[in-house]
């Protein structure tokens, strides 16, 4: 009797261990999987967080190329706006836009070469750059719906009114600041930024030297001054103290002051560097003031003659004047000769490229330069007579003050800002 009382309060109780396991478990389990839930959630966050990051450096050097590349090709004239993109993305190639190959990995040939090289960039990525004038609807803050609208405003240089029907993709208004738009998406995460930047002027070396020169002649036995190099000096490069060094009429004053000096490792005037930034200088002027071939004008902050090797020489109008003693310029020749017929105010550079030891630029009669004049190798001038009583060649020197070309591009203060995803 007593057994059978145990045996059936033993079944009474058949399963309750088995329930409370149950229950226990499916508790930690559900705890696991909030638990895995809530990490999974953490880490989805943390990767879009990343995947945003990195669309935003990603827009950031793709708005400092863009900046680097005007700097080299300021759209500065008019001609620009046939050749600026619309737009540049990372299926354009060419000079005027951000390299591909440097950018993403996503979008390389070379991917050990790009920047962004993370898992984030290796695919699903796509940026854009646009560049607009600051004028017209977008004088004050730039808006990304207006950017292909038309603008229309006035060149602060020529004070001529322009219109670009889809936007200005060159320094219009000429007060040489661009807006610059980088947008970026990496793996579905767009970041847009724009920011205005400026093109900032550089200051240039040139020797403070009347002339520099491998020798000089005057072709006139006047009793005049026919250089002078009051505040200055005149340096040759050829050593011997009489002609065909230097070929003048010491006892008549015609260098002033008298004694010229003779050093045969004088350097070069310019540097190639500086050659490139005035060359960069003329072509993105408004007009251009860049040529290949002998120009009607030498007027100009800056006037480049480029011309092919072998070309024959230049020979300006007879009785003009370009520049003024206000604002002078200079004109640059790295190859050929020049003759100057006409009243100059500013510097001629003659870089002599052909390395001639004959005369590389000739004043004619009645020519005035005032400024300065250097050629480099042992290449000569020919100094004429101006008429009356002037010397042919003057020292001014703030045509060597005002001598400045532009370096790189600079963020204008206040006006970096994120825009809406576009």
């Amino acid at each position: 009797m007593r057994a059978a009382t145990r045996t059936r309060d033993l079944r009474g109780e058949e399963g309750s261990v088995l329930l409370s396991a149950v229950v226990l478990l499916s508790i930690m389990l559900t705890i696991g999987l909030a638990s895995f839930a809530i990490a999974d959630n953490g880490q989805q966050r943390a990767r879009e967080q990343r995947e945003r990051e990195t669309s935003l450096n990603l827009a950031e050097a793709v708005l400092s190329s863009q900046g680097f590349i005007l700097a080299q090709t300021w759209p500065g004239s008019s001609a620009a706006q046939a050749t600026m993109p619309d737009k540049c993305t990372q299926l354009t190639a060419g000079t005027q836009c951000p390299d591909p190959n440097t950018i993403a990995a996503a979008n390389s040939s070379a991917p050990a070469a790009a920047i962004f090289t993370s898992v984030d960039a290796s695919a699903d990525v796509t940026w854009e750059t646009r560049i607009r004038d600051n004028s017209g609807q977008l004088a004050d803050a730039f808006d990304y719906a207006s950017a292909d609208a038309s603008q229309t405003a006035t060149n602060a240089q020529s004070a001529m009114t322009y219109t670009c029907p889809t936007g200005c993709r060159w320094d219009a208004n000429g007060d040489l600041k661009l807006w610059v738009q980088a947008r970026a998406i990496v793996r579905g995460r767009p970041r847009n930024l724009v920011a205005l930047l400026a093109r900032e002027q550089f200051a240039e070396a040139f020797a403070r030297n009347t002339v520099t020169a491998g020798g000089f002649e005057t072709s006139n036995n006047g009793n005049k001054t026919i250089i002078d190099a009051s505040g200055s000096q005149v340096v040759v490069r050829c050593t011997t103290p009489s002609a065909p060094c230097t070929d003048y009429e010491p006892g008549k004053g015609q260098i002033l002051p008298a004694t010229v000096v003779r050093d045969a490792a004088t350097p070069p005037a310019m540097s190639s560097a500086q050659v490139a930034r005035f060359k960069s200088a003329a072509q993105s002027a408004n007009p251009s003031t860049y040529y290949t071939s002998c120009p009607a004008s030498l007027a100009g902050a800056v006037v480049f003659i480029d011309l092919p090797a072998g070309a024959a020489g230049c020979s300006n109008a007879n009785n003009a004047t370009y520049n003024s003693a206000a604002a002078p310029g200079i004109v640059i020749m790295p190859r050929g000769t020049l003759e100057m017929k006409s009243t100059f105010y500013g510097l001629v550079y003659m870089a002599n490229d052909q390395a001639s030891s004959g005369t590389v630029l000739t004043l004619g009669a009645n020519a005035e330069l005032h400024g300065g004049i250097a050629i480099d190798v042992l290449g000569r001038l020919d100094a004429g007579q101006a008429s009356g009583s002037r010397p042919t060649i003057t020292f001014m020197p703030n045509a060597f003050d005002s001598l400045a070309t532009y370096g790189t591009t600079g963020l204008v203060q206040n006006t970096w800002r994120e825009l809406g995803a576009g």
